[in-house]
């Protein structure tokens, strides 16, 4: 039903994670890693993606926000709630200096004096110039996301000036901060103590602009996500200073991250459980028991890091290894709906066999290990191993297996739905995360085992896809075979705007909207998300919509949009207003519609003119021609109405008898209004003559110019009726102003 789908681009709150990821690196990295390590540094570098972003997110949400007085608060607030755990982590480093959510807060107040059309550009340089000393004497970053965001929002549609301008402010800060670190080492103009190389790792604020050449247009998330990064700011540093503060070494970290992982492994098994009563989940919990008798095996390693507990805990370790090998194998083959071939799982099964009794015999022989010992000049010990040559066709299994999966995930996701295509990247994720952790130890990078790491990233990925995604059912694909039965048009969204599915009458209803794609690209789609309309016109046929709530477990996940023809019933009903809001003989509007329209023309203060007319001597057309011949002179008097009034917003209807009136918005100019009388009056014979009618009839008119102050429609109507009885009793035939 639904094609495949390129890379999307990245949404806001996707980028606003990677930020808040970013951030959480830096402050460990502050709070553990030497500075001046290898691995200390590219920590601070990937920490660099932080405020670009964040200044990136600030004038976005300038620019959309409903209430910008509102979204201010909200960083103060926030700023004030974070300075206290800012200050526990960070201690003497910042000083008196401010978080960076107080940071974000002045960036923010610039673009807000930057933008304002209502002051002086002198106005504007001064609250500026005042906000950037503040930012100089508090902000823990000084005016560098000042400069930010005003590259971002003034720039913002022009990319290469952005990226250039950008690079150009941030080299210049590198540039300063280097020369003046350089004269202040010999100088002494403060008191720190600087390299002059020390913050060339600040050239990595650059960095995230090859991810905002990605960024969509799109918010994403839900109702919750724009809190998301003021919460979380406070919360992880309360939670790292109270971590780094009571331990005293990497091992006792590692032990509380084994630890959180443990549980967190044991909350995911208990939903994939609960989860089970509705579809099969046996691959996930198979893999996350595994996974989970890895990280109790590792965190023994931690315990009690001696020679004889870490031989003991690695026999664990390679068994949950090869159980998670093959589970994983099998999820894969269920959340992707992928048959593997026996052959894989054999292979799987055989190299997993020969690892277990190589680790288990490895006192007697050097199958697995060569060597194996525990030491090193760390922070505690480790394990130090020559590889075997069973360790090297295990690792050797798992890369080729691993590999595969990013090779087939690679060819298929071109040609399958966007769900799935989804479902695939999950998994590349997933390969990605737990690679990337022994890739650190492998290269060199870090002297620890971080494969735990691995795992317990690779398990919150693959358990989030299969939140997201479905616990290994197949539920989606048969609900996206079975709309297609419906002659109905069928669009699914979820809470985050995002278009899931559509059936093939959907896709051609809609045939502009993406899979995928967020439902604000599509303004007519979006209205109908947001009950601004029900109804839409194509093709000459009308359909309406409705929109019903997807709810799991009673809370609303999505809706689904239903479309269907309703053209004869908007017909129909057409037909039964046009009867009950026309003359039946003329085709005019009736007194009803009339009063309806001026009285709401009145209620908003509008002006305009009321004009009220009859025959003259109608009654002896119907005596001395019949009443057929009166009713014809009765639709050609409505046609020269029209005729007389086309080119003025006006509404003609026939009061009743002989009687019509006409209401013109905005037309108040006496003159005009007594040309338009002259012509009804001169032209109606012209009329009767071209329709072959007598002409004996005349019209008097009655007229009410409504400048503004009159407020009912009883009265505009009196004083016009007065106006035209004024005329019938002067001579007939003319026109009458009301007040004249």
């Amino acid at each position: 039903m639904t094609q495949g789908k390129s890379f999307k681009g990245l949404n806001l709150f996707t980028l606003k994670l990677i930020a808040v990821f970013a951030m959480t690196v830096d402050h460990v990295a502050w709070a553990v890693v030497p500075f001046d390590s290898v691995l200390g540094q590219i920590m601070h570098v990937v920490g660099r993606f932080t405020i670009p972003i964040m200044c990136f997110a600030i004038v976005e949400g300038y620019i959309h926000t409903g209430n910008i007085t509102k979204y201010a608060l909200r960083l103060l607030i926030f700023g004030i709630v974070s300075a206290t755990p800012f200050y526990m982590f960070f201690g003497s480093m910042y000083g008196y200096r401010q978080n960076i959510i107080i940071d974000l807060l002045i960036a923010l107040l610039t673009i807000m004096i930057a933008a304002n059309e209502n002051n002086s550009l002198s106005a504007k340089i001064i609250a500026i110039i005042c906000l950037g000393i503040i930012s100089m004497l508090l902000g823990g970053w000084p005016i560098l996301p000042m400069v930010y965001v005003l590259i971002f929002y003034f720039f913002r549609e022009n990319f290469k000036q952005k990226c250039i301008l950008f690079a150009i402010a941030t080299v210049a800060t590198v540039a300063v901060i280097a020369l003046f670190s350089f004269i202040n080492t010999s100088a002494h103009v403060v008191n720190v103590d600087w390299k002059w190389y020390d913050k060339l790792y600040l050239l990595g604020f650059v960095l995230p602009l090859s991810l905002l050449y990605f960024y969509n247009g799109e918010k994403g998330g839900n109702r919750f996500s724009s809190e998301f990064f003021y919460v979380y700011y406070p919360a992880h540093l309360l939670i790292l200073s109270v971590a780094f503060s009571t331990m005293t070494d990497i091992r006792s970290i590692f032990m509380m991250v084994q630890a959180t992982s443990i549980v967190l492994i044991i909350v995911l098994m208990t939903i994939a459980a609960v989860e089970s009563k509705k579809s099969s989940n046996a691959s996930i919990i198979a893999t996350l028991v595994f996974g989970l008798l890895f990280m109790v095996g590792y965190f023994g390693e931690l315990i009690s890091p001696t020679y004889e507990t870490i031989k003991e805990v690695v026999k664990i370790e390679y068994v949950a290894d090869c159980g998670f090998l093959i589970c994983f194998t099998w999820f894969v083959a269920d959340f992707l709906r992928m048959k593997i071939p026996v052959t894989v799982y054999i292979v799987e099964g055989c190299v997993s066999a020969l690892t277990i009794f190589g680790v288990y015999t490895m006192d007697s022989n050097t199958l697995f290990y060569k060597s194996f010992e525990v030491g090193g000049n760390l922070a505690y010990p480790v394990a130090i191993l020559e590889p075997g040559i069973l360790y090297i066709v295990f690792y050797t299994c798992i890369v080729l297996v691993f590999a595969g999966f990013l090779v087939v995930n690679y060819i298929s996701s071109k040609e399958t739905s966007y769900i799935e295509h989804q479902r695939r990247m999950i998994i590349n994720y997933a390969v990605f995360a737990l690679w990337f952790f022994i890739a650190l130890k492998a290269i060199g990078i870090s002297p620890y085992d971080l494969i735990a790491f691995g795992v317990i990233a690779a398990i919150c990925i693959v358990s989030y896809g299969a939140l997201k995604y479905g616990f290994n059912n197949n539920t989606k694909v048969i609900a996206a075979s079975a709309l297609n039965h419906t002659s109905e048009s069928v669009v699914v969204v979820d809470m985050t705007g995002e278009v899931l599915m559509m059936n093939e009458n959907g896709r051609a209803l809609f045939p502009y909207v993406q899979i995928g794609k967020n439902v604000k690209r599509y303004r007519i789609l979006k209205d109908i998300l947001d009950d601004k309309r029900s109804t839409i016109d194509k093709d000459e046929h009308v359909y309406g919509f409705r929109k019903e709530p997807l709810n799991e477990n009673g809370i609303v996940q999505g809706y689904m949009v239903w479309g269907s023809d309703i053209t004869n019933q908007v017909e129909a009903f057409n037909e039964i207003r046009s009867k009950a809001e026309t003359d039946g003989l003329t085709g005019l509007f009736n007194r009803g519609v009339l009063e309806r329209v001026v009285s709401g023309e009145l209620s908003e203060g509008r002006e305009g003119t009321l004009f009220m007319m009859d025959l003259d001597n109608f009654k002896g057309v119907n005596d001395h021609y019949g009443h057929s011949t009166g009713d014809a002179v009765l639709i050609a008097f409505g046609e020269h109405l029209l005729n007389c009034f086309k080119d003025c917003e006006s509404i003609v209807c026939r009061l009743g008898g002989d009687e019509f009136t006409v209401y013109v918005r905005d037309l108040v100019d006496e003159e005009k209004v007594i040309d338009i009388a002259c012509k009804i009056i001169s032209g109606l014979s012209v009329k009767m003559v071209r329709s072959s009618l007598p002409p004996i009839v005349g019209s008097s008119i009655g007229i009410c110019i409504n400048d503004g102050k009159i407020e009912d429609f009883e009265t505009l109507y009196d004083n016009t009726d007065k106006a035209l009885y004024y005329s019938k009793e002067n001579g007939k035939n003319r026109y009458h102003i009301a007040g004249k």
